[in-house]
């Protein structure tokens, strides 16, 4: 297998996509927190009081997901950028193999191949499953 499997041009095109997918995670999380970070948003969620406190606790619970998968897809993203020249990006960190190009265009941030990914998914769901 050859050290740099990802041509200049393929690298070129995912440092794009990974710069696009921040630009994109960065606005989301500026429009949900505004100037506020992560803790001040919910500590003045929580603060907030309105009729239908049920209904808002759940919205407030969704909102606080939905900023904490952006702010973990944004890292995701940073890390990926990181690593985008090196030349082990795209190669699976579990067994090694390239991961193929059609898979880095969906998500560029991807750290393994559909097969080991589906073994790690499968080993995690019966772990999740023994411990209920």
């Amino acid at each position: 297998m050859s050290k740099h499997h990802l041509t200049s041009g393929q690298q070129a095109l995912l440092e794009a996509a990974l710069k696009l997918r921040q630009q994109s995670l960065e606005q989301e999380l500026s429009n949900q927190l505004g100037t506020q970070g992560r803790v001040e948003h919910a500590r003045e969620e929580l603060l907030q009081v309105v009729d239908g406190e049920q209904a808002h606790q759940a919205d407030r619970e969704v909102d606080l997901a939905r900023s904490d998968q952006a702010l973990e897809s944004l890292r995701q993203v940073n890390e990926a950028l990181q690593r985008v020249h090196d030349p082990e990006f795209g190669l699976c960190g579990d067994c090694g193999a390239a991961i193929a190009f059609d898979r880095l265009k969906l998500n560029p941030a991807v750290l393994r191949c559909i097969d080991c990914q589906s073994k790690q998914e499968q080993s995690h769901g019966a772990l999740r499953s023994h411990s209920l």
